[in-house]
């Protein structure tokens, strides 16, 4: 999944140091080529890696026990692969670690169902089941606070406006053209300019912050908004609701998303004044996390060792997903290179250089 709203402090790194390429005409070696083709065609390590990271170890929220686990798996592995000074180099001060260990969301009425749903990172628990009636809110600004001061306390608060789920018409898989296979050839460089301004994501953490204050005081049992709207739906996204920071104020009302055609039933049920009451019962667990971790290891280079040449990719990811595309892939596709490079087939590449 991509973060839309904001990345976390530091993302984890994997660094290799190793020789740059002349700036000026080479000779390509061919013949190293081959072998380097040879190595990665034939004997991949791809799915193996994948495996221990995405499966054995799961999805890496910074500042959680899993989060340290892939840490420590990733040094290990490129010492496995014949890196040298595989270790962890400590960061921060990060702040609050976190992490979910169990979560249920049920309908009790006028229906029993359980829901698709998943707690925001870095917001408390329930202490044990809890139950609600449910009532709807719509709060995109402040102004809006007004409107629901007083009547939320004690309430499971529908929250967000109308879910949309788009339908799909068109096949997700198709063959490329001609003039599709040309539009790819003819690439241009995205655009440097943000996709928001560093004051939009100022104003969107504001009022986030604005309004975890808002429900600490009118002290609902707990907020449910829906996943943002994708084609055919499917895909529940989860970010974050509370702050890991530790100088502003921990989060005091539970919040959660819910797969947006169940949130869609729920907000037209409490529309239309039917009682709806859930059970929530939500396990998340805290701890200090101020010193954080890279994972960094080197392939030492010969005739141009003062030069250093860094491969990276962030290792960490949301909560709810397995951190495949956000981004376990890239962190995959740079160990398998740098292996690829240090193996038998291929270590004479720097040795070449």
């Amino acid at each position: 999944m991509k973060f839309a709203t904001r990345c976390l402090a530091v993302c984890s790194v994997l660094f290799l140091s190793a020789l740059t390429f002349s700036q000026t005409q080479e000779k390509v070696d061919l013949d190293m080529v081959t072998k380097i083709r040879y190595e990665g065609f034939r004997n991949s390590q791809i799915k193996e890696i994948a495996e221990g990271l995405l499966e054995n170890i799961g999805p890496r929220l910074t500042g959680s026990p899993n989060m340290k686990r892939a840490n420590e798996w990733t040094r290990d592995q490129l010492s496995k692969f014949g890196l040298v000074n595989a270790h962890l180099e400590a960061w921060g001060p990060f702040g609050r670690g976190w992490w979910n260990e169990y979560v249920n969301v049920r309908m009790l009425s006028p229906d029993i169902q359980t829901f698709i749903a998943y707690p925001k990172a870095w917001t408390p628990g329930t202490d044990g089941p809890i139950h609600g009636d449910c009532v709807r809110a719509i709060i995109k600004t402040k102004q809006d606070f007004d409107k629901y001061k007083g009547k939320l306390a004690g309430k499971i608060v529908i929250l967000g406006d109308p879910g949309e789920v788009k339908p799909i018409v068109a096949s997700p898989y198709e063959r490329y053209s001609e003039k599709s296979l040309a539009d790819v050839a003819n690439y241009e460089l995205p655009s440097e300019r943000p996709a928001f301004s560093p004051q939009d994501q100022q104003r969107r953490q504001q009022f986030q912050r604005d309004l975890n204050q808002f429900l600490a005081e009118e002290k609902p049992v707990a907020t449910i908004d829906h996943s943002r709207q994708t084609e055919g739906g499917g895909t529940v996204f989860v970010q974050s609701g509370g702050t890991y920071r530790k100088n502003e104020p921990q989060g005091a009302v539970p919040q959660l998303t819910l797969a947006i055609e169940q949130w869609d039933r729920l907000a037209r049920l409490v529309e239309k004044k039917t009682p709806v009451q859930l059970e929530i019962n939500v396990k998340n667990n805290w701890s200090d996390a101020d010193e954080q971790y890279d994972t960094i290891a080197e392939i030492p280079g010969t005739d141009k060792k003062d030069e250093v040449v860094m491969l990276g990719a962030h290792l960490d990811s949301w909560h709810t997903g397995t951190g495949a595309t956000d981004n376990g892939a890239g962190s995959i596709v740079m160990m398998e290179a740098v292996r690829i490079l240090q193996s038998g087939e291929g270590i004479g590449v720097l040795q070449h250089r």
